[in-house]
This record gives structure tokens, C-alpha cells and sequence, in this order.
């Protein structure tokens, strides 16, 4: 009886052990949404700027379904991120290709005629800033400015608890000189 008491208790520790390590463990989770005026549908633009500050990555998604019921959903890791004024979020995703389909997966090529990259910014107040540009000449052939909702994931534990440090202070900047070509 003793024995078996023990192994109880024994698989009690280890499992409220094992549940409160599982809420320290980061994963990607959804923060913030809004819509294409801005306006939040779930989340908070705090958890998101909290996030930032704490030095999480994030990743956007934005996506539309179209009226015969197919979508697309595309999902890009920012490469420059810009927090204004403790609330709005604005990011620049890295240079991609174009594809040539983006319902159809049996259509989905890397665009080559011409090679066309792109490159985007988006901003929490769901203006979505585009530009494709030909690889070979390395011409702007597409500017595209736009809204839209957007979801915006961090990787964080359940309970982030971790400081979140003030990053903007008065006078931190001091230019020494400016060169003009």
C-alpha cells in the first residue's frame, strides 16, 4: 500500500513538474490580429509590443478567400521590425519570389519570365506597402499599396513573465555627422 501511495505521489510531482515546464516552453503563438482598417480582432498590439521588447521573434500572416472558395494564407519572418510609440508594429519581409499560382498547388511555379522578386511592408494599422522588381534588370515593375488583416504570431512561453525592458529613453541618439552624396 505504501509503495503504490508513493508511486502516486511520485507521478503527482512529476506531472505538475512536467505541466509547469511545459508552460515555460516557447512555441509560436497568435498575439494580435487586426483587421484592414487597423481595428483589433483578437489579441493585443501590448502582448505583441511586449514580445518585441523581450527580444521574441515573430512572424505575420495575412490571407483571402476568394469567392469560389478557394485561399490562400501566406505566412513571412520579418527581417526589419519597427516598434512605433510602444503600440503599432510595422515589418519589411525579405526579398521572395513571385510565384505563378497561389490557389493551385499544381500551378505553383517560381515566376521566371521574367525572374521577379518582391518585397513587402506591413504595419498593424493594416496597410500592406508592396514591389515586385525583374531580378535581371533589376527595374520596379509593380508598386502596390493596400490593406488588409493580418495575424501576428510570437514565440513565447504561455506565461511570459520575463521582464520587459524600456527600450525608448529621451536623449540616447546623438548624430555626430551626415554625409550627402
Amino acid at each position: 500500500m505504501k509503495r503504490i501511495l508513493f508511486l502516486f505521489a511520485t507521478l503527482a510531482i512529476f506531472g505538475c513538474a512536467s505541466q509547469k515546464q511545459s508552460q515555460q516552453m516557447p512555441y509560436w503563438q497568435l498575439v494580435f490580429q487586426n483587421d484592414f482598417n487597423g481595428n483589433t480582432l483578437s489579441g493585443s498590439k501590448q502582448e505583441l509590443s511586449d514580445a518585441l521588447k523581450r527580444g521574441s521573434p515573430i512572424r505575420v500572416s495575412w490571407g483571402e478567400k476568394l469567392a469560389d472558395g478557394t485561399s490562400c494564407v501566406e505566412f513571412a519572418v520579418p527581417d526589419f521590425t519597427t516598434l512605433m510609440n510602444d503600440s503599432d508594429v510595422v515589418v519589411q519581409f525579405p526579398m521572395s519570389l513571385i510565384q505563378t499560382n497561389y490557389v493551385d498547388p499544381k500551378k505553383s511555379f517560381l515566376k521566371t519570365n521574367p525572374p521577379t522578386g518582391w518585397r513587402a511592408l506591413m504595419s498593424t494599422d493594416g496597410h500592406y506597402h508592396q514591389f515586385h522588381y525583374d531580378l535581371k534588370t533589376g527595374e520596379i515593375t509593380r508598386i502596390m499599396y493596400a490593406r488588409t488583416n493580418m495575424s501576428w504570431y510570437a514565440f513565447i512561453s504561455k506565461n511570459d513573465k520575463r521582464n520587459v525592458p524600456v527600450l525608448a529613453t529621451e536623449n540616447t541618439f546623438k548624430l555626430d555627422s551626415v554625409v550627402k552624396r
